[in-house]
């Protein structure tokens, strides 16, 4: 699986075509929100979570963020500028998806992702992945260091393998 809709082989890799599936595409449908304090912990978790009230999002190119020089704008669909800079650096990120379970199942799951400067990624609610962040994650939390331009517009693979029990048949969120 790939969560962005790209190609998870490794070059060189004889894969059958037949054995991927994309599960969250980089342009699917977010929902988007610059926290001003403390929610529910379930907007990472729960898909019946009401999210209404946050920014929507969708279509191509995918990316949330903002660029207040040059460099970024061709990755940004959803620019948060005005909610983000100079107020906080933590922005909640709603992917809801559908799986509809296969015969066979999966014995492989990565995670592609840019960011710039750190992120954690949460499926259904459980921690999965997190760069440049360290303790426990709160609405006003900052990375740790710092991303170089260049490889913040490089996808990073990240194996999810391990977490291949917690794709449920039916909706799922990853956050």
């Amino acid at each position: 699986y790939t969560m962005d809709g790209s190609d998870p082989r490794l070059s060189g890799a004889a894969v059958s075509q037949a054995s991927e599936a994309v599960l969250v595409s980089q342009d699917a449908a977010k929902r988007i929100l610059v926290p001003t304090q403390e929610i529910d912990p379930q907007w990472r978790n729960s898909r019946t979570f009401d999210d209404s009230a946050w920014m929507a999002a969708e279509g191509k190119p995918g990316g949330v963020g903002f660029e207040r020089g040059a460099g970024y704008e061709d990755y940004i669909s959803a620019d948060v500028n005005d909610f983000m800079h100079g107020v906080n650096a933590t922005c909640y990120i709603r992917i809801p998806f559908e799986y509809a379970q296969r015969a066979g199942g999966w014995n492989s799951m990565t995670l592609r992702v840019r960011y710039d400067d750190g992120f954690v990624a949460y499926l259904n609610g459980v921690e999965v992945a997190r760069r440049n962040f360290e303790g426990t994650p709160a609405w006003n939390s900052r990375a740790a260091a710092g991303r170089p331009d260049a490889q913040a517009v490089q996808f990073e693979q990240i194996d999810l393998s391990a977490f291949l029990n917690l794709v449920r048949p039916g909706a799922n969120v990853l956050a």
